[in-house]
């Protein structure tokens, strides 16, 4: 699913862009999808590497692996392009030391709507705080086998959200409370019972009754339960279906330029204002997506595919030190 993956990256960095389709968000919607996509992914890496309490270290090393190459280039060269070109800006109110120490810690981003975290900085990278609490609490839920529980109250919570009795937008879309069942339909479809599996094809189902109550007025329209309930309903069968497809190189190829198209498409627009262009134009969004590309294919073989390598020799050299 590496080329879904790279679209669902586009459709974020579009969105940051200014493009909306028939007046809704293609970015929530696609982080939706990218939600089932991990808990699918996190399970089958847990499954295969990391299947005891003794191992869990592992994995959080792994994931970190994973997550801060890109992470701290991108991040970095944020930084300098604000200080030196964009100083005047809003941007430049992220660039002190109270703000950058919790951001490096990524998990902190995604509670920046509490005042933790200035997300200017790497906007997209709020969603990296939400994987980040993700994984720290997976492998428990897989090696305890407490997945049921917290899906029923995670999904219980996100409607609670999603009906507007609390905050829709955070409690429904950006904190781990509201998502989690996201996440963990990924985590069935990938090694569920025939009843798990069952209940993601109910959640499916019940998201896309609650779309078409939404769009019909019975239940109030507040931010971005429109496009979550889509993505869920869209997002689901989607992934389901994908996981199905053989492996080739050219997906993989999709796939690993996505992570960096997610994280710097914002870097890239920050170069343009720096360069005096701000206006929105279809000219513009075709150029930053044609330089994010560009980027995330250098980055890749030049920070990820590294520590890529670094990950899979770990992985080998834990699975002999743990074996029996």
């Amino acid at each position: 699913m590496g080329a879904y993956r790279l679209l669902l990256a586009v459709l974020v960095a579009i969105s940051h862009m200014g493009v909306t389709f028939f007046g809704y968000n293609p970015g929530v919607f696609a982080v939706i999808s990218f939600l089932v996509i991990s808990g699918f992914v996190m399970t089958s890496l847990i499954k295969r590497n990391y299947l005891s309490a003794r191992r869990i270290p592992a994995f959080y090393l792994d994931r970190a692996l994973r997550l801060y190459p890109q992470f701290l280039l991108y991040f970095a060269i944020s930084c300098v392009i604000i200080s030196t070109y964009l100083s005047t800006t809003k941007y430049n109110l992220a660039l002190t030391a109270a703000n950058i120490i919790p951001s490096l810690a990524i998990a902190p981003l995604n509670l920046w709507m509490f005042g933790i975290t200035i997300p200017d900085i790497l906007p997209p990278a709020w969603s990296l705080g939400l994987e980040a609490f993700f994984y720290l609490s997976i492998p428990f839920l897989i090696i305890y086998r407490a997945r049921m529980p917290f899906y029923v109250a995670s999904i219980a919570f996100f409607y609670i959200a999603c009906l507007g009795y609390v905050n829709t937008d955070v409690y429904g879309y950006r904190l781990l409370p509201g998502v989690l069942f996201m996440f963990l339909c990924g985590s069935y479809l990938y090694d569920g019972t025939r009843a798990e599996k069952a209940l993601t094809i109910v959640t499916c189902m019940a998201a896309l009754v609650t779309l078409a109550a939404i769009l019909s007025g019975v239940i109030l329209q507040a931010p971005f339960n429109t496009e979550v309930t889509a993505g869920l309903a869209f997002g689901i069968p989607t992934i389901f279906l994908l996981s199905k497809f053989p492996y080739s190189k050219i997906d993989e190829f999709f796939g690993n330029i996505s992570y960096g198209v997610f994280l710097n498409h914002f870097v890239v627009m920050y170069a343009a204002e720096a360069l005096g262009y701000r206006v929105f134009s279809t000219e513009y969004v075709i150029a930053v997506l044609c330089a994010s590309f560009f980027c995330s294919v250098a980055s890749y073989y030049l920070v990820e595919r590294p520590a890529l390598e670094l990950r899979h020799v770990l992985r080998e050299r834990n699975k002999q030190m743990l074996s029996p």
